[in-house]
């Protein structure tokens, strides 16, 4: 005789639900009545967010978030946001007062670096300064070591930012590397993250030594298609959208290659303004030397022939 699933216990069900990662669970949710019912059990989708982004377990933000709001906290923060939401600024009032960011390191799935830190973005040098959010200032030592030896290409990260008026959340973080690149200077690792909203760059640079033996910084900064720094309000903007707008949500990995896609085409353009901006300076240059050049034989001939 076949046995059904839904035959087993319930308990029994619930234990193999517990091992499924995110989109596997809402998949089987849709399964049936009773597989629906066991997966949306609060305390499964609450260790879920504490497993996948262990900063969330920060009692600072575990009391902002109740056990029912879980499920739709990461339907709201794995899923990568649009890349081009609809401004809804001009219908805004007023801007995010508290910013949280959550951010988590993983190196093949083990936990290197975990913090949650608070911004006050209602000063005017904020907003009218360059965005950028340090992840290891204020530690009380100035490197996180790693043990073992580490792929940089193998470094996974989540940042995630929080409205805790709203307890709106997103992630900004590609989760995987877009580039991979190495300091002409002082050799480190610069490991870069992006992500690319309403034409601006998201981008957040985990500094290893030259070893990759020692995460040095974690910042994240806002730039423009010119690679010049966004001023916090406008950066305060594209977030708030980011948290409000749609979501993006593909199997296999879909999303991570879309976004990667998405940074080496908005690098791409920004090269080729600059080197089209080069052209444009060096076209001038040339006009100004030509200029100067008459003007000066011009004068050797007057004063020659006087």
């Amino acid at each position: 005789m076949a046995m059904n699933i839904q035959d087993l216990h319930p308990d029994i069900l619930t234990c193999a639900l517990r091992r499924l990662d995110g989109p596997s669970l809402a998949a089987v949710g849709c399964a049936s009545s009773l597989l629906r019912s066991l997966s949306s059990d609060p305390s499964i989708w609450r260790d879920l967010c504490l497993s996948t982004w262990p900063s969330l377990g920060n009692p600072q933000l575990l009391s902002f978030f109740p056990m029912s709001q879980y499920q739709s906290l990461f339907s709201s923060i794995f899923p990568f946001p649009c890349h081009s939401p609809q401004s809804q600024s001009s219908n805004r009032h007023s801007l995010i007062g508290n910013l949280i960011s959550a951010v988590d390191l993983h190196h093949r799935g083990n936990l290197v670096f975990s913090k949650v830190m608070e911004l006050d973005t209602t000063s005017s040098w904020f907003l009218g300064s360059p965005f950028r959010i340090g992840a290891l200032e204020g530690q009380s030592s100035e490197w996180v070591s790693l043990s073992g030896e580490i792929i940089p290409s193998e470094l996974t990260l989540s940042w995630i930012l929080i409205d805790p008026e709203s307890k709106k959340a997103v992630n900004i973080s590609s989760r995987r590397p877009v580039a991979i690149d190495r300091h002409w200077y002082t050799g480190e690792t610069l490991i870069r993250y992006g992500m690319v909203i309403r034409d601006l760059l998201i981008s957040i640079v985990v500094t290893c030594g030259e070893d990759c033996g020692q995460v040095k910084e974690i910042s994240m900064t806002v730039e423009d298609e010119d690679g010049i720094g966004v001023c916090g309000k406008e950066s305060l903007e594209m977030l708030m959208d980011a948290m409000e707008g749609t979501r993006i949500w593909k199997s296999n990995g879909e999303e991570e290659l879309e976004t990667s896609r998405r940074y080496d085409e908005f690098i791409k353009k920004r090269r080729s303004r600059k080197e089209s901006k080069a052209r444009k300076e060096c076209l001038v240059d040339l006009c100004c030397t030509g200029v100067s050049a008459v003007f000066f034989v011009s004068l050797f001939l007057l004063v020659a022939f006087k």
